[in-house]
């Protein structure tokens, strides 16, 4: 018997202490140490830029016509992240010596837009680098005054084409951030543009102008190019124009001729809602009983039930019911209500941003719509881009709001794939196409149009990317190698830490492994064949067309969304948190070896172009060299398919061996908690060294910061788990695992650790002695913290804080067998840690003084390896743990009498 049981809310008690030790080891951001006449080229191509910039500055001013009040923008790129390391603190430096302040933060703050608040200091920025320019290339810049001019890669002053970046009538101006120092002229800047907009919208040379809520941009509709012009000549606030438009939409589906639905979706008593941002649902017979009267409308027309393509009422059809569509039953009861927010009319065209966060705010707080669902996309991310201003504002929503956003990855242009399979090349079969640097680029395929399109950056919700999986199992795929893989046309994540920024390398302190996109996969169908596209509703209105074939992530998106309203009808208590957490912690990936090939050939084309040769004919040091270079096949599978794929069973139900428990809590900033989940005693039995798996994941959402790529998420909560060294007293045992050199470790060293404190106390030690004795006591504490045989990596490593890009979403697993379970004692810690920022602005430094807990939820699922037939894994949780059975509303499910035991 295999029961489906409820889910598990974990009550055990928790221990806590306020210590989080951030400046282990802090990292040295030395460039490597040049000859000397390696840098001549460096300080004629700084010479060449800063005398442009001079140049700009003198135009820019000649320009000014609008208003007398001047901010000047300098961008300085750099080769190493902009921060106080150790050996060169360019923040503080450049702030108190050189009057300029950080304004906004790209390409992992390796890219800075500095505002100069202090002409005579900057002046001495020029002095300085006129040193350096002048100094002799006979004689190494390391330890003079002017070595810090060795971390700029380029100088430039930011210009009126800067700012337009060739957008024309409907576009978003970004604004820089406004910081102390230049808050006065800021200020200004900002009125006299608010007034000067509001005269062009009288004079009729604009259409309309909003900002959005929290004003870090402008959106612009039909200006005239000339006021454009001036807006972007005098304004220094403004950062950089984006044209937002969707992304075409194929229009030719395959229609499939039937004479009628034949199909009925019907309501559940308890549905969740399913807010659908699309270009208006079509209230067709098979789902109008499930559609809300109520409705939103940002377009013209205002009429979230009327629509002139099918795209919004297919991913409403879906979102309602989900995968049953593909079941062949014609009576469906569906999972979800599907309440309209129409935000385009014409699929192609401008997505008005300010209107779309508006309404998903009015959805949530005037009609209690806490899922949504967004299938239109804008542009494909560049590689490394810092998040968009749609990302960040879909962010700030999901912070404060109790609500999460379904968003499709989006899909390859469908005349780029029409085109490719038109030429036989590698670089156009699955799946050499998804990545193909820039230096083999060809003229049909630029890989940066595999990238996930804007928003689908959004940290807080949740991407989806999809599967070649159509549904139909007399079909094959046509582009995609197999219906479990990532399909030809969904889109990947847009980091890549290989790539150089600014002509460097990112150090492997400075990347993030949890820093991928999608989330999910769900089936899409696959293209360009109608036999291996999915099967989707029509409109019906031409009396042949009531279905046809289709592939997306438009499509892969809504599925996923109608998982999110089966765990909330089942757990209606449960939190948002915690239904992103189940999601991806039932998700089940497909090996990566369907990559090897690509990651060889990648290697290849890099070891021939450093050293003549194939990859395989190098020495051992030179193939580490290029391995560094190149993403692992691991980790390129992650960007195309995040997780993997939800197992619906394991996302709703526990059962006998395999049980998903729930821990929702709180931690606070520079804290330790620590959680015990005591283990039965039973998993020690049974054939095998086998006992126990354990796969866990995290989420918690934040509180972006603009313009400041590396602090987007200016919030660090991790996990990890731990060996329970003491029974009597868990707060001790919190204060015991934060604490890297807690006297307890000294009852486990060995009789050369207690030989070398002596004679370190002593003086005697060697430099080397102390980094050696440094080294043995980590070694000798991993060991006993660990539960196997020293303790695994945290589920994100916070090192350095400073230059870390972090992630709200994490994942860790662990599979302890009978001999570990003993080491343990039965007793599993788990550990959690939170910290959060430096150097954040202004609003984000009152936000990280003001918060005191950081909610978060962490999704357990444990499963029975013991071999034991004897054995119920649920029902001995429950007796060794405080366990809750989380509220359910389904009937099938086998609720036990007393689960508070």
């Amino acid at each position: 018997m295999n029961r489906r049981l409820p889910h598990l809310y974990l009550r055990n008690p928790f221990g806590v202490v306020n210590k989080f030790k951030k400046d282990r080891g802090i990292e040295k951001t030395d460039l490597i140490d040049q000859n000397p006449e390696a840098y001549r080229n460096h300080k004629q191509k700084l010479n060449g830029s800063f005398n442009q910039l001079l140049l700009d500055r003198e135009k820019r001013l000649r320009n000014k016509t609008l208003i007398n009040v001047n901010i000047d923008i300098v961008e300085i790129r750099f080769l190493i992240p902009f921060s106080n390391g150790v050996n060169f603190k360019t923040r503080t430096k450049f702030l108190n010596e050189f009057g300029l302040t950080a304004v906004m933060l790209e390409d992992f703050n390796r890219t800075v837009l500095f505002a100069v608040e202090n002409q005579a200091k900057f002046n001495e920025f020029h002095r300085t680098l006129l040193k350096y320019i002048n100094s002799s290339n006979q004689t190494s810049p390391k330890n003079t005054d002017y070595a810090i001019m060795t971390t700029i890669y380029d100088i430039k002053y930011h210009t009126a084409d800067d700012i337009r970046n060739h957008c024309s009538d409907d576009l978003i101006l970004e604004l820089i951030n406004n910081t102390v120092p230049i808050f006065q002229q800021y200020d200004h800047q900002k009125g006299a543009l608010k007034e000067r907009l509001e005269d062009l919208k009288r004079l009729g040379s604009l259409q309309d102008f909003k900002f959005d809520p929290y004003e870090k941009m402008v959106q612009l509709e039909g200006i005239e190019s000339s006021q454009l012009n001036l807006l972007v000549n005098n304004f220094d606030i403004l950062a950089q124009g984006h044209s937002l438009r969707s992304v075409a939409v194929r229009p030719n589906q395959y229609n499939q001729e039937e004479l009628t639905w034949n199909l009925r979706i019907a309501p559940k008593n308890r549905s969740t809602t399913i807010g659908v941002i699309d270009n208006g649902i079509r209230r067709i017979q098979p789902i109008e009983a499930v559609m809300l009267d109520e409705k939103l409308d940002i377009t013209n027309t205002q009429d979230g039930h009327q629509a002139i393509h099918t795209h919004g009422t297919v991913v409403a059809s879906l979102a309602a019911v989900g995968e049953s569509f593909f079941s062949g039953d014609r009576n469906i009861e569906a999972d979800a209500k599907i309440f309209s927010i129409k935000i385009l009319e014409d699929l192609n065209g401008y997505i008005d941003v300010v209107s779309v966060v508006e309404a998903i705010r009015q959805a949530n707080l005037v009609y209690g719509v806490h899922i949504f669902n967004l299938s239109v996309c804008a542009q494909s991310k560049r590689y490394n881009e810092a998040p968009s201003h749609f990302a960040y504002l879909l962010d700030k929503l999901s912070y404060e709001l109790n609500i999460l956003i379904f968003i499709a990855a989006g899909n390859m242009p469908y005349d780029d794939l029409q085109g490719m399979q038109a030429i036989p090349s590698q670089r156009h079969q699955y799946p050499f196409h998804f990545y193909n640097p820039p230096e083999n680029e060809m003229e049909l395929h630029n890989c940066v149009y595999t990238n996930i399109c804007i928003p689908a950056e959004s940290i807080n919700n949740i991407t989806v990317g999809a599967q070649a999986e159509n549904f139909r199992s007399e079909t094959r795929t046509d582009l995609s190698l197999d219906k479990n893989l990532a399909a030809y046309y969904s889109r990947k994540n847009h980091y890549d830490f290989k790539q150089k920024i600014n002509g460097g390398e990112l150090s492997i302190n400075h990347s993030n492994k949890n820093l991928f996109k999608p989330d999910i996969l769900m089936p899409g169908g696959d293209l360009l064949t109608p036999e291996s596209s999915m099967q989707v509703i029509g409109f019906g209105e031409l009396g042949s067309d009531f279905y046809a074939f289709d592939a997306g992530t438009s499509l892969a998106s809504p599925l996923a969304a109608n998982l999110a309203a089966k765990l909330l009808n089942t757990y209606p208590e449960i939190s948002i948190q915690s239904v992103k957490a189940l999601l991806i912690n039932s998700a089940e990936n497909y090996p990566s070896n369907y990559l090897d090939e690509l990651i060889k050939v990648r290697k290849d084309e890099l070891a021939i172009e450093k050293y003549g040769i194939v990859y395989n004919k190098l020495t051992s040091k030179s193939k580490t060299n290029i391995t560094n270079s190149v993403i692992s096949a691991d980790d390129l599978h992650r960007n195309l398919s995040g997780y993997g794929k939800p197992n619906v069973e394991q996302l709703l139900y526990s059962k006998e061996n395999t049980v998903s428990i729930l821990i929702e809590d709180s931690i606070q900033q520079d804290h330790h908690k620590v959680i015990l989940v005591k283990i039965p005693d039973y998993l020690l039995e049974g054939k095998g060294n086998g006992a126990l798996d354990i796969k866990a994941t995290l989420c918690f959402k934040t509180n972006p910061a603009w313009g400041n790529h590396v602090d987007y998420n200016p919030l660090h909560i991790s996990f990890n788990f731990a060996n329970s060294l003491i029974k009597n007293s868990i707060d001790e045992l919190a204060n015991v695992l934060a604490d890297r050199d807690h006297d307890l470790y000294e009852r486990y060293w060995t009789p050369k650790l207690h030989n070398l404190k002596e004679r370190m106390q002593s003086g005697s030690l060697t430099e080397g002695e102390i980094k050696q004795f440094n080294l043995l006591k980590g070694v000798q504490r991993n060991k006993i913290l660990g539960v196997k045989s020293k303790i695994q990596s945290w589920s994100e490593d916070f090192f350095p804080l400073v230059n870390k890009p972090l992630s709200n979403r994490q994942q860790h697993s662990i599979k302890i067998n009978k001999n570990e379970l003993r080491k343990i004692g039965n007793q599993l810690a788990i550990v959690m840690r939170c910290a959060i920022k430096e150097n954040l602005d202004t609003e984000l430094s009152e936000w990280a003084r003001t918060t005191r807990d950081h909610q978060f939820s962490l999704a357990l699922y444990l499963e029975d390896k013991s071999n034991n037939p004897n054995g119920n894994l649920y029902e001995e949780l429950n007796v060794v743990n405080i366990l809750e059975a989380i509220p359910n509303v389904i009937g099938d499910l086998d609720q036990e009498a007393d689960l508070d035991a």
